[in-house]
């Protein structure tokens, strides 16, 4: 019995950080999507990761967002957020892309960019070409003007 339940913990987990991941991709383009990220993430407890994509949320949510007085608080949260869920899994690849991925597009002068070269060079030297949204990774970081043509090179 207790096997069981164990085996139906585990699949109900993956769902979920599957569920996440998939309506993160969306977000990016989708307002909406952006609002169910933050709701579905929102009870993160002590989970880095749901904790990162809480954070996404927010900055996905101040992207799309029209009032700049609004937008920056959203950021500013996002960054708090991000830079807590890093704090709780400093070597999960996915929490420092999520971070990364933000600081490298958030305007410098809101000063929320003060990570960016520590993640690149951690993300660089732990790329995890297996890893569920390396797809996702691997498009960005190609597109990022922060990684060098040598840096692009090792993502293939």
């Amino acid at each position: 019995m207790l096997w069981m339940c164990m085996c139906v913990w585990m699949i109900s987990g993956n769902t979920e950080i599957n569920w996440v991941r998939n309506t993160y991709k969306l977000a990016v383009e989708q307002s909406g999507k952006a609002d169910e990220l933050v709701n579905m993430t929102g009870n993160y407890g002590n989970n880095g990761v749901l904790m990162a994509y809480y954070g996404t949320g927010k900055a996905l949510q101040a992207k799309h967002g029209w009032n700049p007085a609004s937008r920056f608080a959203l950021a500013r949260e996002a960054a708090s957020l991000l830079n807590k869920s890093v704090m709780v899994s400093p070597q999960n690849l996915e929490v420092r892309f999520l971070r990364f991925s933000f600081e490298s597009r958030a305007p410098s002068i809101l000063g929320l960019t003060l990570h960016t070269s520590e993640d690149k060079a951690w993300i660089m030297a732990h790329l995890d070409k297996k890893h569920p949204i390396w797809d996702t990774m691997k498009a960005f970081l190609k597109d990022c003007s922060l990684l060098t043509t040598t840096d692009k090179q090792k993502l293939n």
